[in-house]
């Protein structure tokens, strides 16, 4: 167990299920809680709007306030997520690498999974301040999508976690100690 825990900050070779659940479950688990800090305690975030328009035939002005409120990650989901980013990601790697598929897919789950929910709320809340309108359009237009793809990458994940290795050696090293064929 000494040489996995030496181990854990590389992304070369491969973890097994043990070994990637030992470090995961808590990553994950702290993610949650984050998440959960996020929309508890901190509640959601609204923005308001106040535009006045003026009718060109009567010249009567007409002031209208919109709410929009955001139900999302904020500011404890994203410290935890800088933090854990890259000892996951190196053993989501390695995890990858021992059923023998590239690397690159751990990536690429991580990002659809974790980061880019915060990517799009972040852009939206930045055309709020422009344009509530357009960001109403595009949060509408971009949340389920996002949701789904997050979800289905977590699940991803999660289905990683729980295949067995690939027997023998592959191309990213030999069969980890400890591992169940």
């Amino acid at each position: 167990m000494q040489a996995s825990r030496q181990s854990v900050l590389r992304f070369s070779g491969r973890a097994s299920r043990s070994e990637y659940w030992l470090y995961a479950a808590p990553i994950l688990g702290l993610l949650v809680c984050a998440l959960l800090y996020d929309l508890q305690v901190l509640g959601p975030v609204t923005y308001q709007n106040i535009t006045t328009t003026t009718n060109l035939v009567t010249g009567e002005e007409t002031t209208q306030i919109s709410n929009v409120t955001s139900y999302g990650p904020r500011t404890a989901s994203l410290i935890v997520a800088v933090f854990a980013v890259f000892p996951f990601s190196f053993m989501l790697t390695r995890r990858v690498h021992d059923i023998g598929y590239p690397g690159w897919y751990a990536w690429l789950a991580i990002f659809l999974a974790f980061f880019c929910g915060l990517i799009l709320s972040g852009l939206v809340a930045l055309i709020a301040t422009v344009s509530l309108s357009l960001a109403l359009v595009l949060g509408f237009l971009t949340g389920l999508p996002q949701s789904i793809l997050s979800i289905l990458a977590f699940v991803v994940i999660i289905l990683w976690g729980t295949t067995p290795s690939e027997p023998g050696d592959n191309e990213y090293g030999p069969e980890p100690k400890g591992t169940l064929t």
